[in-house]
């Protein structure tokens, strides 16, 4: 017979539970305190070194969170984002060159359209690298790179060669200089992050999720791959472009070898795949762990920090690889998802677990009856252990009961005998003979036959009850 126990619940996992069920929007409760903290950091902190390791920060975590935009959603790992970074920092600044705009807010109102100008670029090299996949879209990328550095370098009259150019300088003092910037790339990041969740809960983030996973397939169940690929390779570029601009106008210079840079690129790439890569927090994790690093080795050792940082960003790569190949963000969830399996499974067995146990020193009552037609009613008397609550489920009994249990009511039951039985064997002595007294089997109430629990018979629609034999 399988008797289902239920145990007492435990008051510790049962509160943990119910914590985690409470916690369930811990997500936006943890971006909005980011976004405060973000914000009242360089007003708490004071510290004009602090604020400006703040927008770099800031700066190259939107860079990692627009390429991330492209290559983490359709799985075209791109090594020449940094075209638009330096088409970005070019524009602004041939912009305030030729129509002589003063330094202050008139660049930053300039910076959306120098992210305009980069996403113009990206449309031809975007519909002709695109045409490729995999390993050849990464050389084209990477060529396209080393074009257009060649270019800034070769064309003295336009970009002013290896002088570079200068930027108007702003008109608020130094006292705050940094301010106005770290809110720009603030406002900047936060608008590439919601671009990202946007894109990754729409129709297209989904279409380019089918390419990252099998473009062929997409494109047979009538995805326009191309378009979308483009699509999401512009938008890219675009708060790349916007990133190139603030950074050179920062800086107050843009000359070749800063405004097309390699290390811009490895940066980026390392920072998604450190957080994760398709993911819309992937990015900011892995900005706000090596963006602080990156700037502080650029402090402390900036005549070396050129080709360390090279060494560096290789050697975190590898660590990733190795380590960590799907990233912080999805592998915290994917053990999240498995502790939480784990805990659900084992409070369940807890909540309810068979048991298929009878004890030794309890005896089995049975009804023989005279004739083979009657039915065999066994009632188990089941010992309840202290530390469980069992249910005793009844049986409904398979053929209805007569109204009185006598012979006089029903020839076929006389000489019926109760015979008690060892739990071994079914063997019956003369000492062990019960002689049944009159007993009805039905309700007084309602007549309906009794159910048996045990060793107490209860009527199902009335719920009155009484003993087996009282």
């Amino acid at each position: 017979m399988r008797i289902y126990t239920a145990t007492q619940s435990r008051s510790a996992p049962g509160e943990l539970l119910g914590l985690l069920k409470r916690l369930k929007h811990v997500r936006i409760w943890g971006l909005l305190a980011l976004v405060a903290l973000i914000i009242s950091l360089p007003l708490v902190v004071g510290d004009p070194t602090f604020t400006s390791i703040g927008v770099y920060v800031l700066l190259f975590t939107c860079a990692a969170v627009a390429w991330n935009l492209f290559s983490g959603f359709t799985g075209y790992i791109s090594l020449g984002q940094g075209v638009y970074f330096g088409v970005g920092a070019y524009s602004l600044a041939l912009l305030c060159q030729r129509y002589s705009v003063p330094g202050g807010i008139g660049p930053f109102l300039l910076m959306p359209l120098s992210g305009l100008v980069a996403s113009l670029f990206s449309v031809p090299i975007g519909w002709v690298a695109l045409h490729t996949r995999r390993y050849a879209f990464v050389v084209i990328s990477i060529a396209f790179f080393f074009l257009f550095q060649l270019l800034a370098s070769n064309l003295h009259s336009l970009t002013g060669g290896t002088q570079g150019i200068y930027f108007p300088a702003v008109e608020w003092g130094p006292d705050i200089y940094d301010l106005p910037f770290y809110y720009l790339a603030f406002v900047i990041t936060l608008l590439a992050i919601i671009t990202t969740w946007w894109l990754r809960h729409s129709k297209i983030g989904l279409s380019l999720f089918a390419i990252r996973d099998d473009e062929n397939r997409a494109c047979s169940l009538g995805v326009p791959t191309g378009r979308y690929k483009l699509f999401a390779y512009i938008l890219s570029a675009f708060f790349i472009g916007m990133v190139g601009a603030q950074t050179v106008y920062y800086t107050g210079i843009v000359y070749p070898s800063y405004a097309f840079n390699i290390n811009f690129d490895m940066s980026v790439a390392v920072i998604a795949f450190l957080g994760g890569i398709g993911t819309v927090s992937g990015p900011i994790v892995g900005g706000l762990l090596i963006g602080p690093l990156q700037q502080y080795l650029n402090l402390q050792f900036s005549s070396i920090a050129a080709g360390f940082e090279l060494v560096l960003l290789g050697a975190i790569l590898l660590l990733i690889v190795l380590l960590l190949p799907e990233g912080i963000v999805p592998s915290l969830s994917k053990y999240w998802k498995m502790w939480k399996t784990i805990y659900n499974r084992n409070t369940s067995k807890e909540k309810l677990q068979p048991v298929f146990n009878t004890p030794k020193e309890t005896s089995l009552v049975r009804v023989i009856p005279i004739t083979s037609e009657e039915t065999l009613v066994q009632s188990a008397f089941i010992e309840q252990p202290s530390n469980q609550v069992v249910l005793n489920i009844p049986r409904r009994l398979t053929e209805p009961i007569p109204a009185s249990f006598t012979a006089k009511s029903n020839p076929k039951l006389r000489a019926q005998r109760l015979v008690t039985t060892s739990h071994d064997g079914f063997t019956a002595t003369q000492e062990q003979i019960i002689a049944p007294s009159a007993i009805s089997w039905r309700c007084p109430n309602c007549q309906r036959p009794f159910l048996l629990n045990g060793n107490t018979c209860f009527c199902p629609r009335c719920g009155f009850t009484r003993p087996l034999y009282g």
